[in-house]
């Protein structure tokens, strides 16, 4: 079996058995920035010099191994630039958002998610992954990433002003979610026409440390579902991310058209699987500051519990609970590979 059948067969399980596949299908979550910084790379340099992003990204994942590659990943506040926000580059780092481009739900009008067909950047990322694609993609999952409508908002309004108007502000954050809705489909949907088979919505702002369960029933889940449905209408796999402890809030998980659930650290995954009792697949959720700062067999312990609390089931993919930070060195990227690649299966 291909990298690519061993992870789909995960993806597409609905049942937590034992698996009965050769080894446990094992991937990084995004990791764009990770992957750069490993050639002397920002996201930057790709976007100013495109023709060095897929030859980094594939370099790095023939050594890493990793069953689903995410080019494009890492990109996400760079839509608030395109729409007139001002963001700014990190120089080993993320994209952080200096200036949001509205100062009230009432100004949403202002957005034209068009122009995003038309700008360099997102040329460029399309470019990337049609490149890894054509060179991997008939063994290796790839896939792309963005925010998820309810962070987005956060992005381009401003996350405070998006906390107060879920209380004094309903309708206009309501049409401010409609309208990041769509900017999520007109960003997304044409990458899987490039290869992106696998797309994943993050949602750090719906975390359960953030909001509370009526917030995200009311203001996150419709959104998710939407966009989640859009992307499987036009044939591509769904993946969701939320970080923080998100307990209080799995049951409603299934009904979101997700594929795949990837877990914070903060959440036990035994927990996660009786309560979604196998209608999502369940991705996680190694603690990403203990892959920087851990030693390679603290890892592979760590590994190692993930898959016992899994159940060592097949809907089961070994993943990092977040992005990796730009410097956890390669050498424990590898461990945490390497002991999901090899690891035991019989549940323990």
């Amino acid at each position: 079996m291909s990298s690519k059948d061993i992870i789909l067969q995960a993806i597409r399980a609905k049942n937590r058995g034992v698996s009965t596949q050769p080894r446990l299908p094992v991937a990084l979550l995004s990791g764009g920035t990770w992957t750069f910084r490993q050639k002397g790379l920002t996201l930057k340099d790709v976007l100013d010099r495109p023709e060095l992003g897929a030859p980094a990204i594939l370099e790095i994942n023939e050594t890493v191994q990793s069953d689903i590659v995410w080019p494009g990943s890492g990109y996400h506040n760079i839509l608030v630039h395109i729409l007139g926000g001002k963001i700014k580059f990190r120089p080993q780092g993320n994209i952080d958002v200096l200036e949001p481009l509205l100062t009230t739900t009432r100004e949403v009008d202002r957005l034209q998610p068009g122009r995003l067909n038309s700008h360099e950047w997102i040329a460029a990322i399309r470019s990337i992954i049609s490149q890894v694609h054509s060179q991997i993609g008939d063994r290796v999952l790839v896939g792309t990433s963005s925010w998820g409508p309810f962070t987005l908002a956060g992005q381009f309004l401003g996350v405070e002003k998006l906390m107060t108007g879920l209380y004094k502000d309903k309708q206009g954050v309501h049409a401010l979610l409609e309208a990041m809705t769509e900017l999520c489909t007109v960003y997304l949907e044409p990458l899987i026409e490039q290869g992106a088979a696998i797309e994943s919505i993050a949602e750090p702002t719906a975390s359960g440390d953030l909001i509370s369960l009526r917030h995200f029933e009311e203001f996150v889940a419709p959104y998710i579902g939407k966009v989640a449905k859009r992307l499987k209408d036009k044939g591509a796999y769904t993946t969701l991310h939320i970080c923080g402890n998100i307990k209080n809030r799995l049951h409603l998980i299934p009904d979101l058209h997700v594929d795949l659930l990837s877990l914070d650290y903060k959440v036990d995954l035994a927990t996660a699987q009786l309560i979604l009792d196998g209608k999502t697949a369940v991705a996680g959720n190694v603690n990403p500051v203990l892959l920087k700062d851990a030693a390679p067999s603290q890892i592979a312990q760590t590994v190692k519990e993930c898959i016992r609390q899994a159940g060592r089931a097949a809907n089961y993919v070994l993943m990092p609970g977040c992005d990796i930070p730009a410097g956890v060195p390669l050498a424990n990227v590898l461990a945490f590979i390497d002991a999901g690649r090899h690891s035991c299966t019989e549940v323990s």
